[in-house]
């Protein structure tokens, strides 16, 4: 129980600094910081909230990204594999869904930046892997 809770707080806080990168890089990408103190000062409630939605995001990838991957099989293959980032464009989208149901503070404009921003997600997360591989391995 505990390993699992363990991958999943790594996973989050890669998943964290990649949407940190996303929100520098695409301008339709934005996180706005809560208007109530979520912890002590107030100081950290950005990071929280990046962490909140990272959580989201990492939680629908275990959850549902397998289904859609499934059902989005044949045209993965056909487009050898180029659907997939259509995939994570549409987690992505979700995960802005279900952040405004939970008071969080993810916005996307267009379907261009959910894409755009799940392909520098992908990407870094890919190069922060083998360092989120180290820290689950330990705690093993």
């Amino acid at each position: 129980m505990l390993t699992g809770l363990w991958n999943l707080l790594v996973r989050s806080v890669g998943t964290a600094i990649a949407l940190w990168v996303v929100t520098l890089f695409v301008e339709g990408v934005t996180i706005a910081t809560p208007d109530t103190i979520l912890a002590g000062d107030g100081s950290y409630d950005r990071q929280l909230v990046f962490l909140a939605v990272a959580a989201v995001i990492v939680l629908l990838n275990m959850l549902v990204k397998p289904v859609l991957n499934l059902i989005g099989l044949p045209i993965t293959i056909i487009t050898l594999g180029l659907f997939a980032l259509v995939i994570n464009a549409v987690i992505f989208l979700l995960a802005e869904w279900i952040s405004q149901q939970l008071g969080l503070g993810l916005s996307i404009d267009t379907f261009m930046d959910a894409f755009w921003g799940a392909v520098i997600m992908a990407l870094v997360n890919w190069l922060l892997g083998p360092l989120s591989g180290m820290l689950s391995s330990k705690r093993r």
